[in-house]
């Protein structure tokens, strides 16, 4: 991310690129993300997420507010610095069943994740709120994804939706923001397999199921317990599903992220 210089006079307003989110952009600054975000109201009335923005979105940087302490003289006082955490959540399952109590190596920025995923197949670790990528291992299940955080687009826009089911392993053509013929047949399937009328094409009740699987923590699931007996021995894509919803916990950050396939 650019370095943002922010000063105690001068209101800045930010681009936003790709990459960033609102907690991102608060660390960057010295802000709380909730101090940002709340200074944000008509980005926060358009995107509703602050976990999802659009490369473009104007972020205004508020003036910072200057606290003094009283403080005994001749003496030592130590202060400490708050901060936010941010939290990489993400629900791991492969045919509809969630790869649960499964070993996973987890790389974001340097720093080294391992640990087993829990019953539901998901797994959590606190990481910096400016990390840009990781990369997810999983040696007994022979898996390995490149993950690209602060990346997934608001689902009102047509790449959000080419992002979510890519994630969500429908969707393997280009996220250009254009409808072409892969897209709609995966649209179709997702469709199907959340009972929707199969049409391939996109809807409010499609970006509907679309959030609350991907954005909501409301992960798929089928009566299938086992591949088809077609389907080949590659490993299917994860599906990285935030639980985060910003309005119902002020004291986290979650960070959105997008499988580079």
């Amino acid at each position: 991310m650019p370095v943002i210089a922010c000063g105690t006079s001068l209101k800045l307003d930010y681009l936003v690129q790709d990459g960033d989110c609102i907690s991102s952009i608060a660390a960057s600054c010295g802000f709380f993300w909730q101090t940002l975000w709340n200074a944000n109201p008509e980005l926060k009335q358009l995107r509703k997420n602050p976990n999802v923005l659009l490369p473009g979105d104007s972020v205004k940087i508020p003036d910072k507010v200057i606290k003094q302490q009283s403080c005994a003289t001749d003496r030592c006082h130590k202060f400490v610095k708050k901060g936010t955490p941010a939290k990489f959540r993400l629900i791991l399952e492969r045919f509809n069943v969630p790869l649960a109590n499964r070993h996973y190596i987890l790389e974001i920025d340097d720093h080294l994740y391992e640990s087993k995923t829990d019953a539901n197949g998901r797994l959590e670790v606190s990481i910096d709120p400016t990390a840009r990528s990781g990369y997810l291992r999983m040696p007994d299940d022979g898996l390995e994804c490149a993950l690209e955080l602060g990346s997934l687009d608001p689902v009102e826009e047509m790449v959000g939706v080419q992002e979510r089911l890519q994630n969500l392993g429908f969707y393997s053509g280009p996220i250009d923001g254009a409808m072409n013929e892969d897209l709609a047949d995966a649209l179709a399937a997702f469709q199907s397999s959340v009972n929707l009328e199969a049409t391939g094409e996109l809807n409010d009740a499609t970006r509907d199921k679309l959030l609350q699987m991907q954005d909501k923590m409301h992960p798929q699931r089928q009566e299938e317990t086992a591949p088809p007996e077609e389907a080949s021995d590659e490993p299917e894509p994860e599906s990285p599903e935030p639980d985060l919803d910003p309005e119902e916990d002020e004291a986290e950050m979650e960070r959105f992220t997008s499988l580079d396939s």
